[in-house]
C-alpha cells in the first residue's frame, strides 16, 4: 500500500521510524540540510517528523520512502530524499508524487547512485554537477493554463 501524507498518526510515525532504520542508505543521500549542515535522517529522525508537522510531504510503501522538503521552511526549491530497497520501489512512489504535487522537484544524489537513472526515467533532468554529486530537476508544467 502506498501513502502520500503531510500529517501522520502515532502508528504511522512508529512504522516510518522502523522503515527508516531498516532501509539501507548506501550512498548517504538521505539527509536534510539545516543552516548549511547535512543532518542524516537516520541519526536525526525527529527532523523528519518536525518537517512533516511544518508542511513537508512524505510518500511511502513498505519498501521505499520519499520525503519532500522545502515546504516547511518555505524554500523556493522542493528537494526529494529517497530511501528504498530497490529502484522499482522508488519508481512506484515517484509516479505517486507526480500525481500529488504541483511544483518543481529537485534531487541531489551521488553520481554513482543507481537512483539517478530512475529519476531520469521519471522526467528529472541534469541541472548541475556538484563534484561527487549531481543535481537533477523535474520542472513543473502547469497544464491547466
Amino acid at each position: 500500500m502506498k501513502n502520500f501524507k503531510s500529517r501522520i498518526t502515532k502508528k504511522e510515525k512508529l512504522q516510518i521510524t522502523e522503515m527508516v532504520q531498516e532501509l539501507p542508505d548506501y550512498f548517504g543521500d538521505f539527509y536534510i540540510t539545516k543552516d548549511n549542515l547535512r543532518l542524516f535522517i537516520k541519526e536525526n529522525i525527529s527532523l523528519l517528523f518536525e518537517g512533516l508537522k511544518a508542511g513537508d510531504k512524505i510518500v511511502y510503501s513498505k519498501d521505499s520512502i520519499i520525503i519532500v522538503t522545502g515546504f516547511s521552511d518555505k524554500n523556493n526549491r522542493k528537494y526529494i530524499k529517497l530511501l528504498n530497497k530497490s529502484e522499482a520501489a522508488a519508481n512506484d512512489l515517484l509516479h505517486m508524487l507526480s500525481w500529488n504535487l504541483k511544483c518543481s522537484l529537485w534531487a541531489k544524489l551521488k553520481v554513482r547512485n543507481p537512483l539517478v537513472k530512475t529519476l531520469q526515467e521519471n522526467k528529472f533532468v541534469f541541472y548541475a554537477n556538484r563534484g561527487k554529486e549531481i543535481l537533477l530537476v523535474r520542472k513543473y508544467i502547469n497544464k491547466e493554463k
